[in-house]
């Protein structure tokens, strides 16, 4: 067993010399948000669509093969998780991707705080980054970072009247921002 794993060890490094290592230069990827977009709004929360770009500089194509992201509101940790995008980014190209990140009504209740001092435009920083499969065993999967924020428009989400009237999480958001409204 030990004479083969080193006969394998012996080939790859022949085979990586013969190809001039090419295989083992493969760079990261480079991401970039291009806009967040609110969707999908219902009666137990809603979705933050985050756009990318994803830029490839390598001589190969690059499979997409997962994300991770925490999102903060308010400079409050509210979520964390993974998604699955699909795609492939094409050798030297650029692909566009949407990573969608799912709240709850509940989950914003973690950042009462700051979204009632915003007054309904809340603050986001979305950290994260996709990974990708290099297809050589050596180097595995790379991750290219991400990092984004901007504006919620939480005003505009909680305009939908099912979630104020079925979501009591909702209700009390609706009820805070309204009371800070009026105190103005």
């Amino acid at each position: 067993m030990r004479f083969l794993r080193i006969l394998v060890s012996i080939v790859l490094l022949i085979s990586l010399t013969a190809t001039g290592c090419s295989a083992l230069n493969i760079q990261k990827p480079t991401v970039v948000v291009t806009r967040m977009v609110v969707n999908s709004v219902d009666i137990s929360g809603f979705t933050m669509n985050f756009d990318l770009r994803v830029d490839n500089p390598n001589s190969v194509a690059l499979p997409i093969a997962g994300a991770d992201y925490k999102l903060a509101l308010a400079a409050v940790d509210v979520l964390s998780g993974q998604a699955t995008p699909q795609g492939s980014i094409p050798a030297g190209g650029s692909l566009a991707v949407s990573l969608p990140v799912r709240l709850t009504y509940e989950n914003l209740l973690a950042a009462e705080q700051g979204i009632v001092k915003s007054g309904g435009d809340v603050p986001y920083v979305l950290d994260g980054g996709l990974s990708f499969d290099s297809g050589v065993p050596i180097i595995g999967r790379l991750r290219a970072g991400l990092q984004n924020s901007g504006t919620l428009p939480l005003k505009e989400v909680l305009r939908n009247p099912q979630a104020i009237l079925q979501n009591p999480a909702a209700q009390k958001l609706a009820k805070e921002l309204l009371g800070r409204l009026f105190e103005r």
